[in-house]
């Protein structure tokens, strides 16, 4: 067996309790697996709806880059009729 290390300000008291805590895994994560309500009142999406909430999503992302694009034109245009 390996011996206790002794440090002169170590009092005993301890300080968290470790315990309970699982080491972390070193090369692949472990990912707990959720599990779901025996009673679950959700339904599965159809196609339909899927396919509606990923043309929104697709739309309300190229409307946010258009709001980048726009606003990196009147910077850069601002910076040219500043400096002509």
């Amino acid at each position: 067996m390996r011996n206790k290390r002794v440090y002169d300000d170590d009092d005993g008291r301890t300080i968290v309790d470790m315990s309970e805590v699982d080491p972390m895994p070193m090369l692949l994560p472990r990912f707990k697996k959720k599990r779901e309500p025996e009673n679950s009142s959700q339904q599965p999406m159809s196609k339909e709806d899927r396919r509606v909430i990923l043309v929104s999503a697709v739309g309300a992302a190229l409307l946010i880059g258009a709001v980048f694009v726009v606003a990196a034109a009147v910077v850069i245009g601002l910076m040219i009729a500043a400096w002509t």
